[in-house]
């Protein structure tokens, strides 16, 4: 058994499949994690108006209470940490081995925490999904918590965009902060361009964000799960993000969304239902086009008619990468990249005490060498294929909404893994690794169903 004590069961009130499940299992678990994700997606919003730690407080201690709780219910109960194969074992490795870069002399201890945070905590996300997660139901929840955010972050972003820079950053830190992030030169002209944040700190991850909806939202449109309405209703979102996402002005987030819809016709197959998103599709380009004045359409054509474009942004974390190994083959230390570190603790330091990077590769490079590399090249060729090996299992069933979109999240953001860091930001990271668990999961208990099935012995005539 993979979930806590089966005593306990009879005492509390039965699982029905819905969503509402979330409240009767693990209920303190499952609500930590949802606080902590809605707390990251609006941490950049309350780090233009609160100083301090508070706005990284609220998102980590909600995530740090879900995994002491986990924690101390194994503990107690005595139960192994559970999963299928030995993928727990696999999710240790990943958490492990940055760990050990504590003890790499030359970095504050405070940075090198700051750093093992953006690598070792959201992974424990997965084993907690592994461990709470126990139907399609409580799945389900959690996608809609993420639908919602999405929706609330959309609107915020689009009028955002329309009210221009100076209602944006119009707070002291908000200016501090984002500076000249949020603006993209106008190509051939001497004019810049304003780019919607949201509630996040920097365009990308708004964009990021919208990626994550219109996948969600176009796997529940595809899928057989859901109701015709709801289905319809998904269909309707997407128009939504793709202008929430056009108002970022963030070009790989077009690039990834492709991907993504590639992974899910792929994992879909061909059905006559997909051409229904194709209108759905082109009108919302359309209102994006409108909502930019046309601006967005050579922003976005860029990616095909500039050939340089993709691999100027595959090419210098790349490059980062290189040369770090070959200056320190064994890495600098966590968080010297500034990735995961506070602003607060990143301004404390002299210049060029960190080392930027665009890519998680090259932050693996420059933090933890070569080990770093191999820690990257264990996620996207030991992971992600079980995942993606989960999502066709789960496909042929009754729960492909869940499946598919999830998948598709999972997939393709691994992509950008060479030219951003989606793995360790607050709250793609966090998604992430727990949708990682809950496909797992998901899979497993399909699994499980099946076994029994085929164990139960079938009554005869000669029985009776």
């Amino acid at each position: 058994m993979n979930a806590f004590a089966e005593d306990d069961r009879r005492r509390l009130k039965p699982l029905v499949d819905r969503w509402t499940d979330v409240f009767k299992r693990d209920t303190v678990i499952h609500l930590s994690l949802i606080g902590a994700i809605t707390a990251a997606t609006f941490q950049g919003y309350l780090k233009d108006r609160i100083g301090g730690p508070i706005p990284y407080a609220l998102a980590d201690l909600a995530f740090l209470a879900a995994v002491f709780i986990w924690f101390a219910g194994l503990a107690i109960r005595r139960m192994p940490i559970s999963g299928p194969g030995r993928l727990p074992h696999l999710v240790l490795v990943l958490i492990l081995l940055p760990t050990f870069y504590l003890l790499h002399p030359g970095t504050p201890l405070v940075i090198e925490i700051a750093g093992l945070r953006a690598w070792a905590a959201y992974p424990i996300g997965t084993l907690i999904a592994l461990t709470v997660i126990r139907n399609v139901g409580q799945a389900r929840a959690y996608i809609g918590v993420v639908l919602v955010l999405c929706f609330i972050t959309a609107i915020y972003g689009i009028m955002q965009y329309l009210e221009g820079p100076d209602a944006a950053l119009d707070t002291a830190l908000g200016s501090l902060r984002h500076g000249s992030s949020v603006y993209y030169d106008i190509t051939g002209t001497s004019r810049s361009e304003f780019r919607a944040f949201s509630t996040f700190t920097f365009p990308a991850p708004f964009a990021g964000m919208m990626v994550f909806g219109m996948l969600l939202a176009t796997g529940i449109a595809l899928g057989s799960g859901c109701r015709r309405r709801t289905r319809l209703g998904m269909a309707l979102l997407i128009p939504l993000f793709f202008a929430g996402m056009t108002a970022s002005g963030t070009r790989a987030a077009l690039v990834t969304l492709l991907v993504g819809l590639l992974v899910l016709g792929w994992y879909r197959g061909l059905r006559p239902g997909q051409f229904l998103l194709i209108p759905v599709m082109i009108g919302a380009f359309h209102i994006a086009t409108l909502l930019t004045a046309g601006r967005v359409t050579e922003r976005f054509t860029s990616i095909i008619t500039s050939e340089n474009i993709l691999w100027l942004r595959a090419y210098a974390p790349i490059t980062i990468a290189g040369r770090a190994l070959g200056e320190s083959p064994f890495g600098i230390g966590l968080g010297r990249t500034g990735i995961g570190v506070p602003f607060s603790m990143f301004q404390a330091q002299p210049p060029g005490f960190f080392i930027g990077s665009d890519g998680d590769i090259g932050r693996a490079a420059v933090e933890m060498g070569v080990f770093g590399i191999l820690l990257i090249v264990f996620i996207v060729f030991a992971i992600i294929p079980k995942a993606s090996q989960a999502v066709r299992y789960l496909k042929a069933g009754p729960n492909d909404d869940v499946a598919l979109g999830i998948g598709a999240v999972i997939v393709s953001t691994s992509l950008i893994i060479f030219i951003g860091s989606p793995l360790s930001t607050a709250p793609h990271g966090m998604i992430w690794w727990i949708f990682l668990g809950i496909v797992l999961k998901l899979a497993n208990l399909k699994e499980q169903q099946e076994e029994d099935f085929q164990t139960v012995p079938i009554k005869t005539v000669e029985d009776d």
